[in-house]
């Protein structure tokens, strides 16, 4: 998700040097260490599934129903899928790779059987799919997970001193669908300096304050700042690989620390999170006794979806509804 991906209209050429770099370094994501010839590979992979439609709806919808569950079905079979099942349902990941995969993964669908019986619709399909890519897919949405997991993890051992409010422009829990432009907004209670960082769903995290937006941040008490939006002059598109993702907000009443600092604006998030925790460890040593300095610290997560995979999964729940 290159930088998610900011869209700066008026650039200095070092940072569209930076993201450019950071967009074809993505747009490789599903292809470490493979050639061309292993990624075109493809198996077959069938499935069949049945829906039960009634008085209110039609056969046509029914097929519609039945098709899409074949698609799951030949997902859920296929040998990639049932290797890393352990991994991905401990990980909570399961609808989310299978609809991912049915939905847009999956090609030359051939019906190979249809039967209807009464009110109930039944398809057959073979289609073609291929493993690297779906297993790159697989990886990616489990290291996007584990990432923001860990990034959501507090690291001021006895919690915050004040209140640091971190949101977005939806409630938590409601998913972004790929095109939409994301807002991310703070408010602390006391007057600090503050640390933004947004762990994407493609292992980069991106400093947002301090690098993307502004070079050093100090907020004053009860001002709401907001970052990325239509009128902002770096904005956030919603764009894949998609997942699981953590902003993540620290905020100090004295400067902070030149090591929590990075002269990156995007880079590898494991390692960057890992360093993080790190530093963060001797937060409480401060240079002077007398005016101790107070920390706070805010997590927002979020999950991202592709258009074909949110369409698919509203589909297929209210079919389930239904029956």
């Amino acid at each position: 998700m290159a930088v998610r991906r900011p869209a700066l209209p008026a650039m200095p050429p070092r940072w569209s040097r930076i993201l450019l770099a950071v967009a074809t370094t993505v747009m490789g994501w599903a292809l470490p260490g493979q050639s061309a010839l292993a990624t075109s590979q493809l198996e077959t992979v069938s499935g069949t599934g049945c829906y039960s439609y009634g008085d209110n709806q039609t056969p046509a919808l029914a097929k519609r129903a039945a098709l899409a569950l074949a698609q799951e079905q030949a997902v859920r079979t296929h040998r990639v899928f049932v290797q890393s099942s352990s991994t991905v349902r401990n990980l909570r990941l399961e609808e989310d790779i299978v609809t991912t995969a049915s939905s847009g993964m999956l090609e030359q669908i051939h019906i190979d059987k249809q039967e209807q019986r009464m009110q109930e619709i039944c398809v057959s399909i073979t289609a073609k799919i291929s493993p690297v890519k779906f297993n790159d897919v697989i990886q990616q949405k489990a290291n996007a997970k584990q990432i923001a997991d860990a990034a959501q993890i507090p690291v001021l051992t006895e919690g915050s001193s004040f209140e640091l409010q971190l949101w977005t422009n939806k409630p938590a829990g409601e998913v972004y669908t790929e095109g939409e432009e994301l807002e991310v907004s703070v408010r602390s209670n006391r007057d600090a300096f503050l640390k933004v960082d947004y762990y994407q769903a493609d292992g980069t995290v991106v400093h947002l304050v301090p690098n993307l937006f502004v070079d050093d941040a100090f907020v004053r008490a009860g001002k709401t700042y907001t970052f990325g939006g239509r009128h902002a002059r770096s904005g956030f598109r919603i764009t894949g690989p998609f997942g699981a993702e953590t902003i993540k907000a620290v905020a100090s009443t004295r400067p902070l620390d030149a090591l929590l600092a990075s002269d990156k604006p995007v880079e590898e998030s494991q390692g960057y999170l890992k360093n993080f925790h790190a530093q963060m460890r001797g937060v409480k040593v401060v240079a002077n006794p007398d005016q101790p300095a107070q920390w706070a610290e805010a997590a927002f997560g979020l999950t991202t979806v592709s258009k074909s995979a949110l369409e698919q999964s509203q589909f297929l729940s209210g079919i389930r509804g239904n029956q």
